[in-house]
């Protein structure tokens, strides 16, 4: 006598939809929200001393839906933003209540306008004596000079 093979039935498991359940889960933020949010995010990393993620932090950015672009100075600033983008994406997705959002950079060299570009040496001083009074101090009393 042969042996009957088990007839298997396939049965439906139905499991939500978990996209949509987080979709409906996110909480709607706007510019002003996520500008606090970044501003808390950068005391915190002031406090740590993360000078570097600090910079990155406080670049011009643009909101778009749930999509952030950081607008970056230069490749530097991009190596930075990509070793600490997952940590700073869940520090966000967490404040903002919205686990939808996503950040990306841009590098926008032009950021800078042309006429504030400082080249030489005695651009840059003269840049840090208008920022800094006192470094004009400093320059009389130990003989500084940009060029040599």
């Amino acid at each position: 006598m042969a042996a009957e093979k088990p007839v298997v039935q396939e049965s439906k498991v139905v499991e939500p939809d978990i996209k949509e359940e987080v979709n409906q889960l996110a909480e709607v933020f706007d510019e002003n929200k996520l500008k606090n949010v970044l501003h808390e995010m950068v005391e915190e990393y002031k406090k740590d001393h993360k000078n570097l993620e600090v910079t990155v932090l406080k670049q011009p950015h643009k909101l778009e839906g749930e999509h952030i672009t950081f607008f970056l100075n230069g490749e530097i600033q991009e190596d930075i933003f990509a070793k600490n983008r997952p940590v700073v994406m869940n520090i966000i997705r967490r404040r903002l209540n919205n686990y939808n959002v996503t950040i990306s950079a841009q590098i926008q060299e032009d950021a800078v306008p042309e006429g504030k570009r400082l080249y030489t040496s005695s651009d840059k001083l003269n840049y840090l004596l208008e920022k800094h009074g006192a470094l004009r101090e400093l320059q009389r009393k130990f003989g500084l000079e940009t060029d040599f």
